[in-house]
């Protein structure tokens, strides 16, 4: 867990924040479309059905 390793955050970031910023690590996202989906949604993320993030999007 995250919360046993706080003492190497510095660490983390000094690593990974400027690689983020220059592209060089990207993060994974799977957009689900449509508000109706949303429990879909919810259920992939528990299922593991995604590796990022996976918003909802609800508008046009």
């Amino acid at each position: 867990m995250v919360r046993h390793h706080t003492n190497l955050q510095e660490e983390l970031e000094e690593f990974l924040l400027p690689r983020l910023r220059s592209g060089r690590i990207g993060t994974d996202t799977a957009v689900v479309q449509g508000f109706d989906r949303t429990v879909e949604a919810s259920l992939g993320m528990l299922r593991g059905d995604n590796l990022g993030r996976m918003p909802v999007r609800t508008g046009g």
